[in-house]
């Protein structure tokens, strides 16, 4: 009975010792396949642009959506004189597409236009929203 004891007791040691044993393992070999499937990603993030919405319209905006190369990008609320910025890649030249509603009133805004490269080359592209003149595009090399 006592031998019993003793073996089940070592058994079950070694068992758990396995056990851990091969949990670790199964974590290094995770490890590795992930670094291995994104080594160029996480040495060498690529460039991103940058998009910053400012707001200069005298009116609290409400549901920004800014879509660019595919993506929309969203802000619920942006007070008078503040901005946001939202980082992107793009994989072909492409438009901004702005949409915003007015906090105190109906009004809906809409702007299309600028452009962003694909290139090599990536900027910051500030569009300042304001009261009646709708967009003003600007973009600046990073």
């Amino acid at each position: 009975s006592l031998l019993w004891n003793v073996g089940w007791a070592l058994s079950a040691t070694l068992a758990g010792t396995v056990m851990q044993r091969l949990i670790l393992l199964a974590v290094f070999v995770f490890a590795g396949w992930y670094g291995w499937k994104h080594y160029d990603a996480l040495l060498h993030p690529a460039p991103r642009h940058e998009a910053v919405v400012r707001n200069d319209s005298g009116e609290k905006l409400v549901r920004i959506r800014l879509t660019v190369g595919g993506h929309t990008y969203v802000k619920e609320e942006l007070d008078t004189g503040a901005t946001v910025a939202f980082p992107f890649t793009v994989t072909t030249d492409s438009k901004f597409d702005l949409l915003w509603e007015y906090a105190t009133n109906t009004m809906v805004g809409h702007w299309t236009g600028g452009l962003v490269a694909k290139g090599p080359m990536v900027a910051r592209h500030t569009l300042t929203i304001r009261t009646g003149t709708g967009v003003v595009f600007e973009s600046q090399p990073l």
